[in-house]
């Protein structure tokens, strides 16, 4: 990867109004690096130490046990994740991009150096958090729900986060695998394939054959 001092993501609200020299100063091992599609960017077995911006792509973090995998959130861009705590490196989850993606990467350390140098970032970032806690809770809240019920909110949460790029909503077709919904409900294929068909049965999803796209209607 590449170790050049990193431009400014100008476009990503937690950074926005940042002098860049006040960033490399305060942030100089910091950098930008395009990601490959199924790039594993940290695990739970080695220590990381450092905090990720998207640029572009998707991110997903989950956790695995015996090779399966339970998807617990879904990344676009703008989004902060990583290790925030200095004291404790290492991760608790995996983090691996489902498309190819371009991050800024900045150790842990520096990165609280920059949002306390500039209350404007650590406000932006602090909102950011809680919207994400916000989200889990939603996502939590939904354990209660019958299958169908639970897979039917989990496309809707995804499909309002693939849409929504730095506030401005955008149409991107909802295009997911049965395996990838399985993933992301802790559900078995059996039961997401019985449950997508009594969705569109009852008319809250239509799906494009050959293509898996997922259209989702309010109910």
């Amino acid at each position: 990867m590449s170790n050049s001092q990193p431009m400014i993501l100008r476009d990503i609200n937690i950074y926005e109004g940042i002098p860049e020299r006040s960033f490399c100063k305060l942030a100089p091992n910091s950098f930008e690096d395009n990601f490959s599609k199924g790039s594993q960017l940290y695990t739970p077995h080695k220590d990381d130490g450092k905090i990720y911006v998207i640029h572009r792509g998707e991110v997903v973090l989950y956790h695995s046990k015996d090779g399966k995998r339970a998807i617990f959130d879904t990344l676009g861009p703008g989004t902060v994740f990583g290790t925030f705590d200095p004291a404790s490196p290492k991760p608790n989850h995996f983090a691996q991009t489902t498309k190819n993606s371009y991050l800024c990467v900045t150790p842990v350390d520096e990165f609280l150096k920059v949002i306390s140098a500039h209350p404007e970032a650590m406000l932006k970032f602090m909102q950011k958090m809680a919207n994400r806690i916000n989200d889990y809770e939603e996502k939590i809240s939904t354990n209660i729900d019958t299958a169908s019920e639970k897979i039917y909110q989990e496309l809707n949460r995804l499909n309002k986060k693939r849409s929504s790029f730095m506030g401005k909503l955008i149409k991107i077709p909802l295009q997911i695998t049965h395996e990838q919904i399985a993933e992301r409900t802790n559900l078995n294929r059996v039961t997401v394939t019985r449950s997508l068909k009594k969705l569109k049965t009852d008319g809250l999803v239509s799906i494009e054959e050959g293509t898996g796209i997922i259209d989702l209607k309010q109910n």
